[in-house]
């Protein structure tokens, strides 16, 4: 990790609308600036920049944070690289620990090393005569020669170590290939061999366009079909996406990503004009892929082979695009075809009336189901219980009982209530008979805010902006700071990053050091934190202009505070009626007595 003062340095020095503003056209707004978000699709302006206090907000993603979380987000970095970018760019001499130079050394000589392989199979490829094998099966995979270069294609010849001889040659070291994995050794211990024998090559690299692994599928016989690098200090293979070098800039400029699982289909994508495609390299998407996603853009269409096991894995990874707050959708392929194979035979055009038609996952998972299971049997309403308990979203549960139920009527509005009763009856008998076979986890007493709220789209719009604007309040003025701490606790908001971030407040207001708040916040190395802060420093405070505009946003949010407990508690009065536990001298019975009394008297 970068030296503290170095990146408090940093910080200090980096002007945030000149770095800014290499990347987006920033726009005078009163004492910051303002533009298009350079990480989401939008038509009017909702990315602020203040030089004042050092940060960056979108009010339409929700990203923010300082001039270092910028240059990560938009470069694709690591924090020690934005941190290593800027500190170059304002001529910071940084001088890495011993073990951090090593580190860097070994990766940069790796780095060297895998585009020096690179060129050694593009050479293979274009210029020789072992790899008119390669260039045959190109042409008749319709890839042309403009994308197979831009790609950086190759091909490793037949040969047991024609790279590993090469490489020595070229003055690279055993032990390096071998930390490359880009030979093996061999079993008896008496040498190495290639890697990669007869295969067409796909090199593979991270979002600056750095080489950091290969990819090669065999073109003769033999097992497996595609054969990746294995792990490497360069090469998670969990952590990469093939293609967003080339996609990364179309992704921002279009809103929205084009997910498939092959190289060949991200490359004949690309060469159709579908620029923002990146592959996930047949691994099942997992919540790595879905960050560096997020880096770029909310929106993801999801392309794969309608009977891959990919796709099943990604229809059961529905959670983690709702906890990231991603919009995806789906494209029907045929039965049988891929993205590169469709687009071989349909064309641009073709590929892109299916874009258009792409279903939203609830709607996709009701005709997945539905394909398998064309009417109401006996199978088909286990297999569609089973899709229905899988959901989380009681919304969403809802939503996707209502399309099954009209997918099975055959077009006869009168069969719909009958199927929604079924699927209902069915479901909760289902779920009773889990109920019944799972051993209950001991419940523990919690906040009923806490396990309600969830997300900010809980808390009524009003609510919201009432602790959003004592939250503002806080972290932008000392004095408003103590006043508005004065009247409610940490504890109290509603939202658990306005908690900890009051807390934080708090303890800089003790300590004397309110000034080092946005420091402070950044050193903690929570990215939610940042941007949460980073929204409330541009938020306007003119509401302060109302009299007892604190005081009574205060108290609006204890008497929801109470309200919410109320509903719990009646919730658990009629539980406990209508199992005949309820009796006047009940202690949730006087609990909500007092709860309500406390409502009508007002919060004061």
């Amino acid at each position: 990790m970068p030296d503290t003062n170095i990146v408090r340095l940093i910080r200090e020095q980096a002007n945030i609308v000149e770095v800014v503003s290499a990347y987006v056209r920033l726009i005078p707004a009163g004492k910051s600036y303002k533009a298009l978000c350079p990480f989401h699709q939008e038509k009017d302006p909702s990315f602020y920049v203040s030089p004042e206090k050092g940060v960056w907000h979108c009010f339409g993603c929700n990203a923010g944070g300082d001039v270092i979380d910028f240059v990560q987000r938009i470069e694709g970095l690591t924090f020690t690289e934005a941190v290593a970018r800027l500190a170059r760019q304002l001529g910071i001499r940084w001088s890495p620990s011993p073990a951090t130079r090593r580190e860097e050394w070994a990766r940069e000589r790796l780095l060297q090393l895998n585009q020096w392989a690179v060129e050694f199979f593009e050479r293979v490829l274009w210029a020789s005569e072992v790899g008119e094998k390669a260039r045959q099966y190109l042409f008749q995979r319709q890839i042309g020669t403009t994308t197979a270069r831009m790609f950086r294609l190759g091909y490793a010849p037949p040969s047991w170590d024609a790279l590993a001889k090469a490489a020595q040659e070229a003055g690279f070291q055993v032990n390096e290939l071998l930390q490359a994995g880009l030979v093996q050794k061999v079993r008896d211990g008496s040498g190495v061999i290639d890697r990669f024998r007869d295969r067409l090559i796909f090199p593979i690299f991270n979002p600056q366009g750095e080489p950091i692994g290969f990819g090669g599928r065999v073109l003769g016989e033999g097992e497996p079909k595609y054969l990746n690098t294995p792990e490497t200090p360069l090469f998670q293979k969990r952590k990469v996406l093939y293609a967003l070098n080339l996609a990364r800039n179309s992704i921002r400029e279009k809103g929205e990503v084009i997910l498939v699982e092959g190289y060949m289909d991200a490359i004949s994508l690309h060469q159709a004009g579908f620029t923002n495609a990146v592959a996930t390299m047949g691994t099942a998407l997992n919540s790595d892929t879905v960050q560096i996603l997020k880096r770029y853009t909310n929106r993801i269409v999801v392309a794969y082979d309608r009977d891959s096991a990919g796709l099943n894995a990604v229809l059961r990874s529905a959670d983690l695009f709702r906890v990231n707050e991603m919009e995806v959708r789906f494209v029907d392929l045929p039965e049988g075809s891929d993205p590169d194979s469709f687009v071989r035979e349909h064309g641009a055009v073709g590929f892109r009336e299916l874009l258009e038609k792409a279903e939203s996952l609830t709607k996709f998972r009701v005709s997945w189901l539905v394909r398998r299971h064309p009417s109401a049997t006996s199978e088909g309403l286990q297999a569609a219980v089973k899709l229905l308990a899988s959901l989380n979203d009681p919304i969403e549960q809802r939503s996707c009982l209502q399309l099954l139920a009209e997918e099975w009527s055959g077009g006869q509005p009168e069969k719909i209530g009958v199927l929604e009763q079924a699927l209902t009856r069915a479901l909760l008998q289902y779920l009773r008979q889990q109920r019944q076979t799972t051993t209950p986890k001991a419940s523990s007493p919690s906040d009923p805010i806490a396990t309600s709220l969830v997300s900010s789209s809980v808390i009524p719009p009003g609510i919201l902006q009432a602790e959003q604007d004592l939250m503002a309040a806080i972290v932008q003025d000392k004095e408003l700071a103590r006043k508005v701490l004065s009247l409610i606790s940490p504890d109290e908001f509603l939202l658990s990053r306005h908690q900890e971030l009051a807390r934080l407040v708090s303890a800089c207001l003790d300590e004397d050091s309110f000034n080092d708040l946005t420091t402070l916040v950044a050193e903690l190395g929570d990215e939610e934190m940042r941007q949460t802060l980073s929204g409330l420093l541009l938020r306007d405070l003119s509401f302060l202009k109302a009299k007892n505009a604190v005081e009574d946003r205060v108290q609006r949010l204890r008497r929801y505070k109470l309200e919410q407990l109320a509903r719990q508690q009646r919730a658990e009065l009629l539980r406990k009626i209508s199992t005949g536990q309820i009796s006047p001298d009940d202690p949730t019975y006087k609990v909500w007595q007092e709860t309500l009394k406390a409502l009508k008297l007002g919060t004061r």
